[in-house]
């Protein structure tokens, strides 16, 4: 049975590329490989131009659709007078879906959108007021619209029938993936030295990918890393892989407060090839986030074979496992505790990493695109 969709992905546009825009590629893409019978047209707006690598969607989708246009704009046309409907940009579809937190008008199809996280809501001074305003409006105004709601978490699903008060057999869990062959292409060993020369990494390495922000928790990464130092001098380098993002003066105090300039680096945004590279020379992955909706990061240091300590709250343990150290990301104490398991449990560390990656393998793109048709499905099958 076909199905045909209208997808606002204007997420893509996004420059430079972080979690969600990720997520959004590789889900659809699988889905558009993976399961016949799918046409998937496609939006993308932005009020800059395009990057130009989204001209490939031309050849993948059905159809194809790209506008100049403010994201403020499309935001208060859709979430207002609902103007103009997808099937005014895409023609008509059974489904239309906005990748992002903002529901796409419709006059007749079913209407799906996707939350990837309520991190404002859920906890204080995450995010500036400004993008915790927005976000609330979009989902405020998509909850009780919406014929389906994409959770990309068992936790992120519990939050959104909780703090949205979303109809449970409405909100649908499509999780992140992995794409193995992304780490499992040998290892580019020049690019990883000419990266570690550029940067300073000058011996054994832990990295925490991810964008410089709040929920993250990392001045208290710092803080239990410095602890950590005193005890180890010998202690591997620390790198925070990521860009600026938010509010992220405490980060750089904490470096500076602790000194420990040329053994805490920060790499700035690092293009995808740079990225997987570094995190696959790294000798472990501290992921201690105060909220994920679900942790790229820590899913792809699996399939890469690097062992994780990451948070056990919110979506992270439903990622990790019991294959990972999971610690209150909340208490210096544990963080010391499990960064010292991380770089010195030698005896630990194998089982940890066969057994990561074992779980990596079953959570691949190819079953998030599976479990995206099988919500459609519900969608559409409900009275």
């Amino acid at each position: 049975m076909s199905l045909s969709i209208a997808a606002d992905l204007s997420c893509l546009a996004s420059r430079p590329m972080t979690g969600v825009g990720y997520y959004t590629r590789h889900l659809f893409e699988s889905l558009l490989r993976d399961q016949p019978g799918v046409d998937l047209r496609v939006l993308v707006s932005a009020a800059r131009p395009l990057p130009p690598d989204l001209a490939a969607w031309r050849q993948r989708a059905a159809r194809y659709r790209a506008l100049r246009f403010p994201t403020r704009w499309k935001n208060a046309l859709w979430t207002g007078p609902e103007w103009p409907p997808m099937s005014a940009l895409l023609g008509h579809t059974d489904i239309v879906h906005g990748a992002f937190h903002l529901l796409p008008p419709s006059r007749s199809a079913m209407r799906v959108v996707t939350v990837f996280d309520l991190a404002g809501m859920r906890r204080e001074n995450v995010h500036e007021d400004a993008a915790l305003a927005l976000h609330r409006r979009l989902l405020e105004h998509a909850a009780p619209r919406a014929g389906a709601i994409i959770a990309i978490s068992h936790s992120g699903r519990a939050d959104v029938i909780e703090l949205l008060g979303a109809d449970p057999d409405r909100v649908h869990v499509v999780p992140g993936g992995v794409d193995l062959a992304e780490f499992d292409a040998p290892l580019d060993e020049a690019m990883l030295a000419a990266l570690k020369a550029r940067l300073g990494i000058d011996r054994p390495y832990l990295i925490h990918l991810g964008t410089l922000e709040p929920r993250k928790n990392l001045p208290r990464l710092i803080q239990a890393y410095a602890r950590l130092r005193e005890r180890h001098p010998d202690m591997p380098q620390l790198v925070l892989a990521g860009g600026k993002g938010w509010m992220y003066g405490p980060i750089f105090a904490a470096i500076e407060a602790n000194k420990l300039a040329g053994a805490v680096i920060w790499t700035d945004y690092l293009p995808r090839a740079e990225a997987v590279t570094l995190l696959r020379g790294a000798l472990g992955c501290a992921y201690p986030s105060l909220y994920e909706g679900f942790g790229l990061p820590a899913l792809e240091a699996m399939a890469a074979r690097v062992p994780v300590l990451a948070s056990d709250v919110s979506s992270l343990p439903e990622v990790v496992g019991e294959t990972g150290i999971l610690v209150d990301p909340v208490s210096e104490e544990r963080l010391v505790d499990g960064l010292e398991r991380l770089v010195f449990d030698e005896t630990g560390r194998a089982a940890r990493i066969a057994a990561a990656r074992a779980r990596a393998e079953t959570m691949t793109w190819t079953h998030s695109a599976q479990a995206l048709l099988a919500a459609y499905r519900a969608v559409l099958d409900r009275p």
